[in-house]
């Protein structure tokens, strides 16, 4: 059967319009690049970008730049990158461009030398407080930082050395406290718009971009849920303008879809998602539609994934038991099978199975807040081929900082080195290269936003805190390790102390001019608070590099406690060697104006001590410690009860003192009860044991007392007793007089306590 001329042109118009109706889906670019960075002055090299939405004719951008590319599936492209664009150190903007303009978000690619480790240091000067998103709002090729605070957005357009410019303001409404920003391209004309959730009673407002940092407010979606409208942006119906699904934290399983109309305005879809929290798309089960993963928060942090249908609804998700509470969620392939795994903040690596199941992988425990930790972003921060994350993490004590995880490949991370943030972080931590040198950096929204540019200098620990210290006392040194881990030597220009109260701190090092690759040195500082009270200061590092001067905060608060310890002596009676005494209470009593912590408490010698002290003694208050006498052996026995505290004066000491003896007698007293004057008792024995292990020598056995007349001994003890032997001295009374006598059995020798003494006692009739 053949076909006219006529009819093949008619076909093929048909098919081109076919072609040219049907719409591209905005394509979404998944981690990592393959490779996902490179060494400066590397030869050219084919770059392999996976993801969802690629197009026949898609191209891929390099800076803004197209290079030759290579379209092998809807998820997977491939780009040749010239020697000449990775030249010189930097990071490049990888995006692709589907036909009809439709262009994908952005992944950063670090242009840099690989480095075992990475240190962050935080830019002082920038200050800005509120949600954060990070982008280039004004086409320069120089990432930005937008930060949404009340009723404005505020964009700080970069100078490119990691400096911002004073910020462009643009007004919102209906959307304070803004919660929750992402940047992205909705209305397709080459400027990155926002998209600003608002925390309570949440609300959505669209702001279209001018490509110059300035913002105008195109609509706006009024109470979607009433609290905390967390954000996810994508192409979920495929028909190239992009969507957004937003999510509530009160509403258990709430989430919505609205569909772009590509103008920057948008439909709310029919139907609930059912998850709520943090979200993720991404094509999880490889069908080229893009999927939802979420953590549902109100439910205690398990995962949810929900597969897309393509119109903009999702199936029912599947939940997986995360193991306790999580806050956020990253996709990445973390284990090079070529499938989108995903990572709660555990941290806990979910691997998938090839088909959008997952199966949990590795666990790497940080934080130790009970609600979980905070949101997540994922980078190769120190080119070593491997992506990284960097967490938001809370300490039992509701502290935060950022920790950094070192991708190990495989899906696994080393431990994290964490970076101090001075307070409550909120929903966003956004990463880039600030400052042209290949090494991302991150933009953190605080109360006091921050921005952390990669530096060749590492300090541990990040803040020294040395707690209560008397005023006019110095504490202990505690030490700072500085560390070069760049690859050039590093010139140091100075270390002081700056801040609020820097006479209260000093500080002493051996950093000398400067520190090799590599190299490390000792600085340790010293608190000698000059008032009461909170006192803070800053040890100011200032060298040639990115990120200089580094500082470490130090706080510490000056006290003035007092306690007593009474009394001042106690001293015990003869004890018998491997006997304990009763015991006998030192009172320690809080005199001062401040609570006074309590370190150790503890005896020297043959003394032995319980107590009920707190670790903590308020003011005012006391508490009892029981010392007790237990000798070993025989003789005079001293020792001493100490208190370790923060007090004056500490250790405060109670001296002690006791003797012990090796002679025992049984009975240790004799009452001889009525006697007829003149006449005499029957003889009562009283034994002696030497309980000792040497020989007892005796020197005298005797009657002594008042009424030593009237009582009368005999014995067979002769001049010593051995070890553990024994002897007899039997006593009779026979009184001089009526009425109560008494005397003692006296015998004098080497045992400790000389002479012991066995009372004696009867009464005349």
């Amino acid at each position: 059967m053949k076909f006219s001329r006529s009819v093949f042109v008619f076909f093929t118009i048909f098919l081109c319009a076919e072609l040219m109706a049907k719409s591209n889906p905005v394509p979404l670019i998944n981690q990592p690049l393959v490779p996902d960075s490179i060494a400066p002055g590397s030869k050219g090299f084919s770059l392999t970008i996976n993801g969802t939405g690629f197009a026949d004719g898609a191209v891929v951008n390099w800076n803004g730049s197209q290079r030759l590319t290579q379209v092998i599936s809807g998820s997977k492209v491939k780009a040749s990158i010239k020697a000449s664009d990775v030249a010189k150190a930097g990071t490049a903007a990888v995006t692709v461009t589907n036909s009809g303009g439709a262009t994908s978000n952005v992944v950063y690619f670090p242009i840099r030398k690989p480095a075992a480790k990475v240190a962050f240091a935080a830019d002082p000067k920038f200050t800005a407080t509120g949600t954060i998103a990070t982008g280039d709002f004004n086409n320069d090729g120089i990432l930005d930082v937008a930060v949404g605070n009340g009723t404005t957005i505020d964009v700080y357009l970069g100078k490119g050395d990691g400096s911002f410019r004073n910020p462009i303001q643009s007004s919102v409404s209906n959307v304070d406290p803004m919660f929750y920003m992402v940047a992205a391209d909705v209305n397709n004309d080459g400027n990155l718009d926002l998209i600003v959730s608002g925390g309570s009673y949440v609300d959505v407002a669209v702001l279209l971009g001018d490509g110059k940092g300035s913002f105008t407010q195109s609509a706006t979606y009024g109470a979607v849920f009433d609290d905390r409208g967390y954000l996810a942006v994508g192409d979920i119906n495929g028909d190239g303008k992009l969507d957004f699904v937003v999510s509530g934290f009160d509403y258990a399983g709430s989430a919505f879809a609205f569909l772009g109309n590509g103008d920057g305005t948008f439909q709310q879809v029919d139907g609930n998602i059912g998850l709520d929290g943090p979200m993720v798309l991404g094509d999880f089960n490889g069908d080229g539609i893009l999927d939802l993963a979420g953590v549902d928060i109100d439910d205690g942090g398990p995962l949810l994934v929900a597969f897309g249908n393509g119109d903009g609804t999702f199936q029912k998700p599947t939940v997986y038991d995360t193991g306790g509470p999580a806050n956020a969620v990253v996709a990445a392939d973390v284990n090079g099978d070529g499938y989108l795994d995903l990572i709660t903040d555990g941290v806990a690596v979910w691997l998938n199975n090839g088909d959008g199941t997952f199966s949990l992988g590795k666990t790497f425990p940080i934080g130790g807040y009970q609600y979980g930790n905070g949101p997540m972003s994922i980078g190769d921060f120190n080119g070593d081929g491997k992506l990284d994350l960097a967490v938001i993490v809370f300490d039992s004590n509701d502290s935060p900082s950022v920790d950094i995880l070192l991708g190990r490949g495989h899906g696994r991370f080393s431990n994290p080195t964490e970076l101090s943030l001075a307070s409550r972080v909120g929903y966003f931590l956004g990463l880039g290269d600030f400052n042209g040198t290949g090494e991302l950096a991150l933009a953190v929204s605080t109360g006091s936003g921050t921005v952390f540019l990669q530096s060749p200098v590492s300090v541990s620990p990040t803040s020294l805190n040395f707690g209560n210290q008397e005023v006019g006392g110095s504490s202990k040194p505690q030490d700072v390790k500085l560390t070069n881990i760049g690859t050039f030597t590093l010139p140091l220009e100075g270390i002081k102390i700056i801040g609020a109260d820097p006479k209260d701190f000093s500080e002493k090092n051996d950093c000398g001019s400067s520190l090799p690759p590599n190299g490390n040195c000792k600085i340790s500082a010293t608190f000698k608070p000059t008032a009461t009270g909170q006192r803070t200061a800053s040890l100011a590092i200032e060298y040639k590099g990115p990120g200089s001067p580094q500082t470490v905060p130090l706080s510490g608060t000056g006290i003035s406690p007092a306690v007593s310890l009474t009394p001042q002596h106690l001293t015990y009676s003869t004890q018998l060697a491997g006997t304990t005494s009763p015991p006998q209470t030192a009172t320690l009593t809080n005199t001062g104006d401040y609570a006074v912590n309590i370190s150790k408490i503890w005896t020297t010698g043959a003394f032995s001590e319980t107590n009920n002290c707190p670790s903590t003694l308020q003011v005012n208050g006391s508490c009892r410690i029981q010392v007790q006498f237990k000798p070993s052996e025989k003789g005079p026995a001293h020792g001493k009860l100490s208190v370790s505290d923060d007090a004056e004066g500490s250790p405060q000491t109670v001296a002690l003192s006791g003797t012990g003896t090796v002679v025992e007698f049984s009975p240790i007293s004799v009452n001889f009860g009525d006697q007829k004057v003149s006449t005499r008792s029957p003889a009562v024995p009283i034994t002696l044991t030497n309980v000792g292990t040497t020989a007892l020598s005796i020197t005298q056995i005797t009657i002594t007392g008042a009424d030593s007349g009237d009582f009368q001994q005999s014995n067979n003890c002769g001049s010593g007793v051995p070890a553990k032997g024994h002897c007899t001295i039997k006593t009779s009374f026979k009184p001089l007089a009526k009425g109560q006598r008494k005397a003692n059995l006296a015998v004098s020798d080497d045992g400790g306590g000389s002479p012991q003494k066995v009372p004696l006692e009867g009464t005349g009739t």
